[in-house]
């Protein structure tokens, strides 16, 4: 087995990440999904784990200056991170995010943030993700909205937020 991965610009890298979003995501799981209404901001950066060749896990970046109780910083967002069934628990998504992290850390983040279900808090838990208690903010059709409907979770990049808000400035990803 052969794991590699590719890093492309988001907007190359859509054509890449669509099928397998499709894949991930058919129809009748969306209709289950809480955050299936959710308008979300497209990605700067994504990470394709290719097992074989064959890509099987997409991870976005998504670079955002944003405030922590009002002081502005560079956050790394994390966001559409998925992995084909029979391609789980094989590493693609671990290596995919160590590698977003290190682009972080290249863009000069400040941290990273992520949105995940409670299943899957565990994973990011054993990659260094740290839950973050405060409430955070962010666009949405509707206007500027408290985003609660997942798990908030941040990297350590240059700093750990101790900040008990954070504005996205923008879409959630």
């Amino acid at each position: 087995m052969s794991l590699t991965i590719e890093t492309l610009d988001g907007k190359t890298g859509w054509s890449l990440a669509e099928p397998l979003d499709r894949e991930v995501y058919p129809p009748e799981v969306m209709a289950t999904v809480i955050w299936r209404d959710v308008t979300w901001a497209h990605a700067d950066w994504r990470f394709f784990a290719r097992l074989d060749g064959e890509v099987v896990c997409h991870v976005g970046l998504y670079l955002r200056e944003a405030k922590c109780d009002e002081r502005k910083v560079f956050i790394g967002g994390i966001g559409g991170v998925m992995t084909r069934v029979a391609a789980r628990r094989r590493g693609c998504a671990g290596r995919a995010l160590q590698a977003a992290a290190v682009k972080m850390k290249d863009e000069g983040c400040d941290f990273g943030l992520l949105f995940c279900e409670p299943h899957n808090i565990a994973f990011y838990e054993g990659l260094g993700w740290q839950i973050f208690c405060g409430e955070i903010f962010c666009e949405q059709p509707a206007g500027h909205i408290e985003f609660d409907l997942m798990r908030a979770m941040v990297l350590p990049v240059r700093s750990t937020p101790n900040a008990t808000e954070i504005d996205l400035c923008g879409l959630p990803w």
